[in-house]
């Protein structure tokens, strides 16, 4: 086999190979907090952020985990701002948005993001406002 040959063999199982289901789960998320938070239907894509080694395109293959941000709705902030407790409270919330869409599924708050765990791999959910 010729080194040419041997590097993209290399390179092919460096290739993650779940990205269909984290990109379905990453949609199935943005789209329940859209619909949630915006009161926007059937968008997967707009207000959320895969970030991480997904989102810098440097995941190989054997990836475990999902890392995004969810873009809130600017006029929460001040709603939030108002709780001795917003920050949790927010959280809690996401959390209970992602649980109407994935109700079996063990979800919670882990300090600064929402953690779902999955059978074989797992989703952090970070909420985040634009300054």
């Amino acid at each position: 086999m010729s080194l040419g040959k041997a590097f993209e063999e290399f390179i092919e199982e460096l290739k993650v190979k779940n990205s269909d289901s984290i990109n379905y789960r990453f949609g199935r998320i943005t789209q329940k907090l859209n619909e949630i938070f915006y009161e926007i239907k059937e968008d997967k894509e707009s207000n959320g952020l895969i970030v991480g080694s997904l989102g810098r395109g440097t995941a190989i293959n054997g990836i475990s985990d999902l890392d995004m941000n969810f873009i809130m709705p600017k006029s929460k902030k001040s709603e939030y701002d108002k709780y001795e407790n917003g920050q949790s409270q927010l959280l809690t919330d996401v959390k209970n948005a992602i649980r109407k869409t994935y109700p079996d599924t063990d979800i919670k708050v882990d300090r600064y993001v929402v953690t779902l765990t999955f059978k074989d791999d797992y989703i952090e959910v970070c909420p985040v406002f634009e300054k």
